[in-house]
């Protein structure tokens, strides 16, 4: 039997003789959560760095660079696609090739990419609606010749719930009354138990009108990069709100950060 499987039914058992005996199972702190998740960002971030490194002699296109993106891709389960760009925006190269369709279309209307070419900085982008159709997130790096000059860029688009969601799934597993979702400093969700949510922006979703603690709340977590609070919710199931209890903490690349939040019913 494999151990992790023994390692989660171990937890959910101890959970419930907890629950039995009247005391409540304590959640690991989120610092954990941030570690892991952080941490999956940081190797993501190092990967695509080195690739940028090695297709300033490889170039934009070609059967090496198409092997190196396609390593990006099998890497990095949360990765979608990996590509190469010219320095107009314009997609040179794209793995895996169900998205070949996509090479020669011009991303440079993209909100990160004008930035990328300003500064020619890393940057990973917040959640946008890709040439491809689906909601993502970009981290790119400019290639640049030995003597600076700019050659072009690699990105990988990936999806922040898939990056997020094993992790949460180990970190909450037997607390039936823990949840975790994760923010954009806009307010937009990245990550929800509820894969409905990903993608509403919480400030003018009608959704959470009815909810102004909530709302304070994710104002607040907007604000700060690690705070604590409450908010009542209820959801399509039950029409009597609960109360929660909220601790939330910070990871990121690049300037861009997001907020992990961590919600448990009293």
């Amino acid at each position: 039997m494999p151990k992790q499987f023994v390692a989660v039914v171990l937890i959910i058992l101890l959970a419930g003789l907890a629950m039995a005996m009247g005391t409540a199972p304590q959640v690991p702190p989120p610092a954990e959560l941030q570690v892991k998740i952080q941490g999956d960002l940081d190797k993501m971030d190092a990967q695509v760095g080195l690739a940028a490194q090695k297709l300033a002699n490889l170039g934009l296109q070609g059967d090496e660079t198409r092997a190196l993106l396609q390593s990006l891709y099998d890497n990095n389960s949360a990765v979608v696609t990996a590509a190469t760009i010219d320095p107009g925006g314009t997609l040179v190269a794209i793995q895996p090739a169900t998205y070949w369709k996509s090479e020669g279309q011009n991303i440079s209307g993209q909100e990160h990419f004008p930035i990328l070419q300003r500064t020619g900085q890393p940057i990973m982008s917040r959640m946008f609606k890709t040439v491809e159709g689906f909601q993502a997130v970009s981290l790119a790096y400019p290639i640049s010749s030995e003597a600076g000059a700019r050659l072009g860029y690699v990105s990988v688009v990936f999806k922040p719930d898939a990056l997020i969601r094993n992790t949460v799934q180990q970190y909450v597993a037997g607390y039936l009354s823990v949840e975790a979702t994760a923010l954009q400093l806009d307010g937009r969700i990245i990550y929800d138990r509820d894969p409905l949510q990903i993608g509403n922006m919480t400030f003018t979703s009608p959704a959470y009108d009815s909810f102004p603690a909530l709302l304070a709340l994710a104002e607040r977590m907007t604000r700060e990069a690690t705070g604590s609070g409450s908010y009542d919710y209820s959801t399509p199931f039950s029409t009597v709100p609960v109360t929660k209890s909220a601790v939330w903490t910070t990871v990121g690349l690049h300037g861009t950060q997001w907020r992990l939040m961590i919600a448990q019913s009293k």
